[in-house]
């Protein structure tokens, strides 16, 4: 049984079981931010496990890709560490519980895959004698072969110290006594997690309440499954690798066996490009933060590994369509995203070449300078500075070093790594949203009424008061602080979109609100100063919201709707949202593409857009179950959390996106777009800026005075200004030309007194001509006319110039080939100069340098003879 009929039955087999078939969910979790990645079946599942999800599915079985970034070092060494993979699950909320799970657990081992009773072994919670019942008189196993374990192995949660948890229940099986490895020898095949207890803080296991809603949690590793299945010792020798080391094998002409360093290099990069490939699907950017440094983090190790099997640059990007084709009937999805993969993962793997080259050499200069000196550490300063400076990752600094049997000092790595961290911090202090991380009771605090999208100006109660982070109870005139309404049309920021400004006022007492942000759980901070009066809870007052900059805002949010649209038309769907700024003045907006967009490109987007624009499009908003919109096609911002009922901005037939910004009412109020420019933020990741509205207009009259004004510079009609400027250019060249010339002919006519101070020197047993002398130049461009003319003149020679350029002393240096084995210009003017106090170098046969001290260059050149052989 391969692969691919042990997913099938697995799903088939609890279908049969009155479980509803889910898809597989995002590999960045759709419904919980605090997580970088989806690591488990259960993730999608956590508000049907709390009870909160509005769907009343009781019983779920999935197939779920998951990423783990636990041991990424151990990737390729071990027979099982893997950074993606799939779980296959089944999962009851409230339903079924102990009974059900272990039973159906073991008909599906023993009946479906036909996997032989006597090696196969429970394990249980040690003190659940109510699993160990099950297995033993229901099931059947004999006493003596249940395994009784600890908290460590057999017991999952609380998560955070408090909340649902529960003992677990494995199935190993018995992979032969060939194995040497206890561990391995006996490997786990299923494990049933019994959510069984409701933790409180300060308890001991034994002390938990048991919970109103029991539910179970299936976790059956299916690369695990499938090494099992097919009676081999790791899950690299399964189909769902072997298409990869197959290609390795071809592409390096080694086998895959062929010694231990090949073998885990092969395992590294085929468990690395699937890693890859799913991760940029699911949206994932390389990056130096979060989930992009992950992804870069494993596509450079991935990379490395690649060039000690001796493959070339490029070998990572082409193996992308081999994933997509292997995949492509379990993950349909990865056929669209496959180009704009490839072309992620060619810019990641280029940029990362460049970042080798740098970082390997310096990092070679310090290994050679460790073991110079005897020294087998390396400090966590200079592998910082690596990392910081030229991007070099730590992982890849540890590895090299390990190679040739040195080491870092990585407490220090951490501890620059924590001052920077430090540091940034430090910098965000006073900002909006660490106001809100550290406001008192703040997460107490009811949610407040947004009435800002029909509404700028409403009465309202003031609930409470902060002065920074402490509750007061006033704010007199002249003091900071913020308020809390228990409704408010003032935008929060959020989404991308920029805070709403304004004024909080009632009779003799006004607050000027400057900023204004939103907590996790709902609440408002209007953050300003009083101007006039105290403000006190309890009080009645008018919010008004800063109408004209809001109506600024509105043309370039939906603005930002119609250029996602845009974009994805003329580049293609594997564009998507990475950020983005929508304020007064300009909108920005970050977006997944590996290449700059030419002229005609952005000229293709922004007609799409205004064409948009003059059809004046209503703009539709909607309120819908979050599967529901997602069934109609509406675009999400990955990463984002969103809400049990989601807000949908439609622009038929143009755009659908999860949004809770402010918009216009119809696509026309943006008058027009104006995209200022475009432009690269990092590898995989572009940028355009961009204006609408008033700005827009603003923007076009601003160039519009540009030309006007060159038309006058110039004395022609503005669309003449480009082929009156060719000319000017053209006449720039030939005067440049002609300047030239008559500088070649003024050294022409100093060739001769430069010839007169040539001497005659022997080197090794070769005569040559010598010349070291100052002359007098416009610029350094003729300096080197000049020894070339020399040169010419002199065909066996060493020539040394020196000239006062613009108060700066230059060199200019040739040695005839034949002389280079003696005399090398780049060291030879290298030392001339450091007596002017400068430096330089170049080839054997041509070099330049420089100096700062003018009042020393007669007496270099006049040294030149003691550099010489």
């Amino acid at each position: 049984m391969d692969s691919r009929a042990i997913r099938n039955s697995f799903l088939e087999f609890f279908e049969k079981k009155a479980h509803r078939r889910v898809p597989s969910d995002s590999l960045i979790p759709s419904n919980d931010p605090t997580l970088l990645f989806t690591s488990a079946g259960m993730v999608q599942f956590k508000d049907n496990f709390l009870g909160r999800s509005p769907d009343p599915m009781k019983r779920a079985t999935t197939c779920q890709k998951c990423f783990r970034t636990t041991d990424i070092g151990n990737v390729g060494y071990t027979a099982r560490h893997h950074t993606f993979f799939e779980m296959l699950g089944n999962f009851s909320f409230g339903d079924y519980f102990k009974q059900e799970a272990i039973t159906w657990g073991w008909e599906y081992v023993t009946t479906i895959l036909k996997l032989d009773p006597a090696r196969l072994y429970p394990t249980i919670f040690e003190n659940d004698d109510e699993a160990f019942s099950i297995w033993e008189k229901e099931i059947g196993i004999p006493g003596d072969r249940i395994q009784r374990k600890g908290r460590d192995d057999n017991f999952w949660g609380p998560v955070g110290g408090s909340g649902p948890c529960g003992p677990c229940s494995e199935i190993l099986y018995d992979q032969g006594p060939h194995i040497a490895d206890p561990d391995d020898r006996f490997l786990e095949i299923w494990n049933l997690v019994f959510v069984q207890f409701d933790a409180q803080p300060g308890q001991e296991p034994h002390e938990y309440p048991e919970t109103a809603r029991k539910s179970i949690d299936t976790g059956a590793g299916l690369e695990r499954i499938a090494a099992v299945m097919a009676r081999v010792d790791t899950n690299f020798e399964t189909d769902l690798f072997q298409p990869y080391i197959g290609h390795l094998e071809e592409i390096s002409g080694k086998g895959f066996q062929a010694d231990h360093e090949t073998t885990c290099a092969m395992r590294v990069v085929a468990d690395h490009v699937r890693a890859a490939t799913f991760a940029i699907a699911d949206k994932v950017v390389p990056s130096n933060v979060g989930r992009g440094y992950v992804l870069r983090r494993i596509m450079r190790r991935a990379i490395l590994h690649g060039g000690r099997l001796g493959l070339d640059q490029g070998f990572f990007a082409a193996m992308v369509p081999l994933v997509v084709e292997t995949m492509k009937d379990i993950y349909p999805d990865l056929v669209a995203a496959s180009e704009g993969v490839r072309k992620v993962v060619s810019a990641e793997e280029e940029a990362f070449h460049r970042t080798l080259a740098r970082g390997s050499a310096i990092l070679d200069e310090k290994i050679l300078e460790l073991t110079s000196e005897g020294r087998t550490v390396l400090s966590g300063e200079e592998a910082f500075r690596l990392y910081d400076t030229y991007g070099f990752p730590l992982e890849l600094t540890l590895e090299i070093l390990s190679e040739k049997g040195l080491s870092c000092r990585e407490d220090d790595f951490n501890e620059q790594m924590e001052n920077q961290r430090l540091r940034a911090k430090a910098a965000w202090k006073g900002s909006g949203m660490q106001a809100l991380a550290d406001a008192e009771g703040i997460e107490a605090i009811p949610a407040s009424e947004f009435v800002g999208y029909d509404d700028l100006v409403c009465e309202c109660e003031v609930l409470y008061l902060f002065d920074g982070v402490s509750r007061v109870s006033s704010l007199t005139a002249g003091q900071e602080g913020a308020v809390v309404l228990d409704r408010t049309p003032f935008y929060a920021e959020s989404g991308g979109q920029t805070f709403d400004i304004g004024r909080i006022s009632m009779d003799g007492c006004l607050f000027e609100v400057a900023n204004t942000q939103k907590s996790a759980n709902g609440v408002y901070l209007h953050q300003g100063r009083v101007l006039e009066g105290t403000v006190k809870p309890g009080m009645t007052v008018q919010a008004s919201v800063d109408a004209v900059r809001r109506h600024l805002i509105l043309p370039h949010h939906t603005a930002t709707h119609l250029l996602q649209a845009a974009l994805r038309q003329v580049l293609g769907d594997h564009v998507h949202q990475q950020g983005s700024f929508v304020g007064p003045e300009n909108l920005r907006f970050d977006f997944t593409h590996t290449e700059a967009l030419s002229r005609e490109q952005i000229d293709e987007v922004e007609s799409l857009v205004n064409g948009w624009v003059l059809q004046d499009y209503p703009v539709q908003i909607e309120h819908t179950s979050l599967s529901e919109a997602r069934s109609a096609g509406a675009m999400a911002l990955f990463g984002e959390k969103y809400g049990e009922v989601v807000r949908m901005v439609r622009i038929e037939p143009v755009s659908r996106e999860l949004c809770g910004g402010t918009h216009v009412h119809r696509t026309g109020e943006i008058g027009s777009l104006y995209i200022a420019s475009e432009e690269s933020i990092q590898a995989g990741v572009r940028r355009i800026t961009a204006v609408a509205g008033e700005r827009a207009y603003r923007e076009i009259k601003e160039h519009e005075a540009v030309l006007l004004r060159l038309s006058q510079m110039l004395r022609c009609p503005i669309p003449q200004i480009p082929e009156r400027i060719e000319k000017l250019q053209a006449q720039l060249r030939e005067k440049d030309k002609q300047i030239r010339t008559l500088q070649e002919k003024g050294g022409g006519a100093s060739i001769e007194d430069l010839l007169s101070k040539v001497q005659k020197v022997c080197l090794n047993g070769l005569e040559a001509d010598l010349l070291a002398a100052r002359a007098e130049v416009a610029d350094a461009a003729e300096l080197e006319v000049l020894a070339d003319k020399a040169k010419m003149k002199m065909p066996h020679s060493i020539i040394l110039l020196g000239a006062v350029v613009e108060d700066k002393v230059n060199f200019v240096c040739s040695v005839s080939k034949e002389l280079t084995a003696s005399v090398k210009a780049g060291d030879l003017v290298k030392k001339v100069a450091a007596l002017a106090g400068g430096g330089g170098g170049g080839k054997p046969d041509w070099a330049k340098a420089g100096g700062k001290d003018n009042g020393k260059l007669d007496e270099a050149l006049s040294r030149v003879r003691e550099f010489l052989p």
